[in-house]
């Protein structure tokens, strides 16, 4: 009972987070391993039980969706590609340390999104534009794969791509996010072995996190978000860097 009350809290935090920035996995991982989920078990079940914090956070974001459908999916169908292959690596690996590739993925999320945009790049080039779409296909390969703070690395990215404020892109990101971890939970379903036995209380507080995570984009200033986000996302990537390579 105990342990059931722990991940509803702790899916209910990741919920909130990830309609926010998308940090589920990241917030999750630990808390299934610490209760014996085995690491590639763990980050399947993760994935499958997303698709909760997914369906609530798009539910909260579609009145930053309205009128922008057509870029949000352009963006989803792409990171969900990405999705696919990333998934497939995932599939054929081992339970091995492959997360200390991590840190690095979260320290370039956190200095893109404290570094301020130069007028110039509201008339990006086509390189710049080409390459910031393949940023967000990279992140779909990465957010099939393993996906902690892949939230980051897409909120990163659109805020290049995507010329509005913040809710409008994070509420991007979660389409793109709920479409990635809907293709790839089918794919764990058919193929990995999933915890079943935690999904109902990981999907429960996920979804319900889900809905609040974008109304609270909404009430705080969009500056204060991304500065916070990128602060957190740099402390981030040195504990775990200290802690993957200690």
């Amino acid at each position: 009972m105990l342990t059931t009350l722990f991940l509803i809290g702790m899916s209910l935090i990741a919920g909130i987070l990830t309609g926010i920035v998308g940090m589920a996995s990241l917030t999750l991982y630990p808390v299934l391993i610490s209760v014996g989920v085995p690491p590639i078990t763990a980050n399947a079940t993760i994935t499958v039980a997303q698709v909760g914090a997914g369906l609530g956070a798009l539910l909260s974001s579609l009145k930053e969706l309205h009128n922008h459908w057509k870029q949000a999916i352009q963006i989803a169908v792409l990171n969900t590609v990405g999705g696919v292959l990333g998934a497939l690596l995932l599939i054929h690996s081992s339970n091995a340390a492959f997360k200390k590739i991590v840190p690095f993925f979260i320290l370039l999320a956190g200095i893109m999104i404290l570094t301020p945009k130069r007028k110039s790049q509201h008339r990006a080039t086509m390189i710049l534009n080409i390459l910031n779409w393949i940023g967000i296909f990279l992140v779909g390969i990465y957010n099939g794969y393993f996906g902690a703070a892949s939230g980051l690395l897409m909120i990163a990215i659109l805020s290049r791509v995507v010329n509005e404020k913040y809710a409008t892109y994070n509420a991007m990101r979660n389409f793109a996010s709920f479409s990635n971890n809907i293709v790839a939970a089918s794919m764990f379903i058919a193929t990995l072995s999933i915890d079943w036995a935690v999904i109902i209380p990981l999907l429960c507080g996920l979804f319900v996190g889900g809905l609040i995570g974008p109304a609270i984009v909404r009430v705080i200033p969009a500056r204060v978000i991304k500065t916070a986000v990128g602060v957190f996302a740099l402390v981030l990537a040195v504990v775990l860097g200290w802690t993957s390579y200690r």
